[in-house]
């Protein structure tokens, strides 16, 4: 589709229809990016300050445990504060609700990477703010709204979802290619849609655009000329990953990392440094500085389940210094986490952790019956579910488990669901929900 016409005739009109006023917002974003550290510090202040108050004020979770360090005048120093894991979110999410949502809200169910979906609700603003943040860091990639893009993704399992997706991809101007199930046949299938689409970026996991980039390799086949950059996300992106993808298509890549909480949290500008989306929120590294630890994030513009000191699960290490680029954002210098599996099953036909994570975030959300999962492929054709049950777990969740992992991953396998108090982690201190014991 033209870019112009994907601009101006779906996608502005779409998200203004939903309260998302991404024009409105656009010019602050492009200035703030070239703020003096001292003046994004003051913007942090004044909003970390605003959202916590705020929170106080219309979520009765927050009242209870925030209002004791509010003041009238003093601005409320982050350390100070407690923290918000996902299962407090999970178990409380109703008081941790605003009292006042206004007329646009979305709800999303996330958090699945982590073994703990999440079912959060954002406003208008918050959602047009995020993807503000999130434009305007691709344009460090070359690309900007509507640009054309093919999307290394999950598809929905259900058929309403995958319309649904169908639509959302039409109004963005991306073709989506799945991320489910990858052997030869699809690639060459994918790669001749990628050479009809002409796009100008590709985004998506990086274990599934590193296979692509080796089998386009191993082909001798020539990618479009068309394409400007490519954008990895969701997974840990490796000094070798990174070199296999560049010099299969030889274009840069750029890395994203974030989250469906937040959005987006920090992304790789054009000097290699992961400017963290200040302006958005507030990043903490629980930790000495200089040493790995745990993010907690504190979200300044969602009105609707506001996130104060939220800890996502995943780890890195704080950057230092100001990057070539000039900008002053703060970096993000190494994440420590994140690491998924390629499940192999019998007939050779690889398969990406999302497949099973989307099974678990569609039970989620119809019914929170579990805390967490584990997925591990012990054997070429069997699967372990570790499942952490809460109350409303019974047998007949067990079956119907059973059932959509055949349905979604395949035949081929034997499933067991065995039901565990605790999921054990990776010496590392990551959670690896998706797993496979082969070599």
């Amino acid at each position: 589709m033209n870019k112009l016409l994907s601009k101006y005739l779906f996608y502005y009109p779409v998200t203004l229809a939903k309260g998302e006023l991404i024009a409105f917002y656009r010019r602050g974003y492009e200035e703030r990016q070239w703020w003096s550290a001292r003046e994004l510090e003051a913007f942090r202040d004044e909003h970390f300050d605003r959202i916590v108050r705020y929170a106080v004020e219309n979520s009765s979770y927050y009242q209870k445990c925030l209002s004791s360090f509010i003041t009238d005048n003093s601005i409320i120093p982050s350390p100070d504060l407690p923290t918000l894991s996902k299962a407090q979110l999970i178990d409380n999410l109703d008081h941790i609700r605003a009292k006042n949502a206004g007329l646009f809200s979305s709800a999303k169910t996330t958090g699945g990477s982590t073994g703990e979906p999440v079912k959060i609700f954002k406003n208008g603003s918050a959602l047009a703010r995020e993807r503000c943040a999130t434009w305007r860091s691709y344009e460090w990639a070359g690309v900007s709204v509507a640009d054309r893009q093919v999307r290394f993704w999950g598809v929905p399992h259900s058929r309403s979802g995958r319309l649904t997706a169908r639509l959302i991809d039409l109004i963005a101007n991306r073709k989506r290619i799945s991320a489910f199930s990858i052997n030869d046949d699809n690639l060459y299938k994918y790669y001749n849609d990628l050479c009809s689409f002409q796009p100008q970026y590709l985004y998506g996991y990086v274990s599934v655009i590193e296979e692509f980039a080796r089998f386009i390799q191993s082909k001798q086949l020539q990618p479009p000329s068309s394409l400007v950059s490519l954008i990895t996300t969701s997974e840990v992106l490796s000094d070798s990953s990174r070199a296999l993808i560049e010099n299969a298509f030889q274009r840069k890549v750029f890395n994203e990392y974030g989250c469906g909480e937040v959005g987006s949290i920090a992304h790789e500008c054009e000097y290699g440094s992961m400017h963290v989306m200040a302006d958005n929120l507030h990043v903490e590294i629980d930790s000495e500085p200089g040493q790995p630890g745990e993010i907690i994030v504190t979200d300044y513009f969602n009105q609707v389940t506001p996130l104060v000191r939220y800890r996502l699960g995943d780890f890195a290490t704080m950057g230092e210094g100001t990057c070539r680029c000039g900008r002053e954002l703060p970096t993000i210098n190494k994440i420590h986490g994140r690491a998924y599996d390629i499940i192999r099953s019998p007939s050779g036909t690889r398969i990406h952790p999302e497949a099973v994570i989307y099974i678990f975030e569609g039970i989620q959300e119809k019914m929170p019956v579990f805390k967490q999962f584990q997925a591990i492929q012990t054997d070429i054709d069997a699967i372990s579910v570790n499942i952490v049950p809460n109350v409303s777990w019974d047998d007949s969740f067990d079956v119907a488990l059973k059932s959509q992992l055949v349905e979604a991953i395949g035949a081929e396998f034997r499933f067991e669901v065995n039901l565990v108090e605790s999921l054990s982690r990776e010496k590392s201190g990551k959670m690896r929900v998706v797993k496979s014991m082969l070599d």
